[in-house]
């Protein structure tokens, strides 16, 4: 009998250890997604304010290949492994955007996903530069003050 009350006890204390990490699973998902739409409508808001010839749509209108691939992105320059170089992650941005089907064109065109940026970094104007320089000042923003306070989930 005490056998099995010992299973059962550690059955249980591994569903709650599962169910915790779910939760923090969930929860870190959330904070990425926090994360991310606040670069990404940050960095929206500024092509705006510098009257860049290409703003992006908002969040909520973008495709879902172009979310998961962000929100990777986010994820990583959030963490350990992020990068401080815009032409690094330039470079990135370009691979993501090849790999989602689009190609260099001089005119931005988002139905036949034809973009004038999808060029090497040395190539881009000072606004394009500028831009890579926010979407890092953006990140670092982001990985340091959008945060879950884990008292207040308990609460």
């Amino acid at each position: 009998m005490v056998k099995r009350d010992g299973w059962r006890d550690l059955h249980r204390a591994r569903r709650r250890e599962q169910s915790g990490w779910k939760e923090e699973k969930q929860m870190n998902k959330q904070l990425t997604e926090s994360r991310a739409i606040f670069v990404y409508e940050g960095a929206r808001l500024a092509a705006i304010a510098a009257n860049a010839p290409i703003v992006p749509v908002m969040w909520e209108e973008r495709e879902e290949p172009f979310k998961k691939q962000f929100l990777e992105v986010i994820d990583r320059q959030c963490g350990d492994q992020r990068s401080t170089s815009p032409e690094e992650l330039h470079g990135s941005w370009m691979q993501a955007y090849f790999a989602m089907g689009w190609v260099y064109g001089l005119e931005y065109d988002r139905e036949k996903k034809i973009h004038p940026d999808l060029v090497p970094y040395a190539n881009l104007g000072q606004l394009e530069r500028d831009k890579d320089e926010v979407f890092v000042a953006l990140c670092d923003i982001a990985r340091q003050w959008i945060y879950v306070i884990e008292n207040e989930l308990a609460n």
